[in-house]
């Protein structure tokens, strides 16, 4: 390039050319090779690059809290042939990154001993061989401008699926209540079931160990001080936060918040790449694992 800005000022540019490659080490045909090159359209593995980067920004205008991981698998499901390292390379290259919230720590009061009857059965062992066999459940509040949401949320472990929610503008146990009424309604899980929660009063209340007992479920809860005990409930609402809340800014109102965790709900069940599943969705993993070989 030095050679032929120089070469555009001088009055012989053949002379000029010479001289400065010379200078520089480089040959004549590899000068004019460059030039060649330079105003051609790209072909090749650079051409690939390009078509591969234009299809990770649509992917990422879509689900703007995908990184490489599963930017990747979506280019997979779309039939790229791709490597993974390359998907991150080209991603980083051109300032493209998952648009997670800050995770907001704050300090935690451990509640005291409730219930001490009640054992934990899971013991952080998070995996379900079949659907209904155990779920997870937990509460979050939601900032707007008009205070804050109460949302009750109930998974799956097989499938991570939310299987039913509820929300309210006040902290009763009633929030969670309903979240179960609607769990049992919409999956009649069989006898033996186990719902396990961290030890909220709303978990260790008369009202929700009766409606367990009364659906043969069986009901588990953490150890004090232990927030890992309940880590798939964390998780799930740490990314509902982190992709959906921070990252788009604090809901207005609580219909908007309500309207944003329905999306969201939604959105996971149906199209969010789970890393646990295999990077697929919870629905389409439970439908794969129902198809007999």
């Amino acid at each position: 390039m030095y050679c032929y800005i120089r070469a555009e000022k001088a009055a012989d540019p053949e002379i000029s050319i010479s001289l400065h490659c010379k200078v520089l080490g480089v040959s004549r045909s590899g000068y004019y090779d460059w030039l060649a090159r330079t105003g051609r359209e790209p072909r090749g593995r650079a051409a690939e690059n390009l078509f591969l980067l234009a299809e990770i920004q649509q992917i990422h205008l879509v689900r703007g809290y995908y990184g490489a991981p599963r930017i990747h698998r979506e280019l997979l499901a779309r039939e790229h042939h791709v490597g993974r390292h390359r998907v991150a390379r080209l991603m980083r290259a051109n300032g493209i990154r998952a648009c997670r919230g800050k995770i907001k720590a704050r300090p935690r009061s451990a509640p005291p001993v409730r219930r001490p009857d009640i054992g934990d059965h899971v013991r952080r062992d998070f995996h379900a061989d079949t659907a209904n066999a155990l779920w997870f459940t937990d509460l979050t509040q939601i900032r707007t401008q008009q205070g804050w949401l109460y949302a009750a949320v109930i998974l799956d472990a097989f499938n991570r699926e939310v299987i039913s929610w509820a929300t309210a503008d006040l902290e009763t146990p009633t929030t969670a209540i309903r979240a179960f009424r609607e769990a049992l309604r919409s999956r009649h899980p069989p006898t033996g079931c186990i719902i396990h929660s961290d030890r909220g009063y709303q978990f260790t209340s008369t009202d929700w160990l009766d409606l367990a007992v009364d659906h043969r479920m069986r009901v588990s809860i953490g150890e004090r001080k232990a927030a890992v005990d309940n880590a798939v409930m964390e998780s799930w609402f740490a990314s509902f936060k982190n992709e959906e809340i921070y990252p788009k800014g604090q809901p207005a109102t609580r219909a908007e918040a309500r309207a944003r965790l329905f999306n969201y709900i939604w959105t996971y069940n149906h199209h969010r790449r789970h890393s646990t599943l295999g990077y697929v969705s919870p629905i389409i993993y439970a439908t794969d694992s129902s198809i007999c070989p």
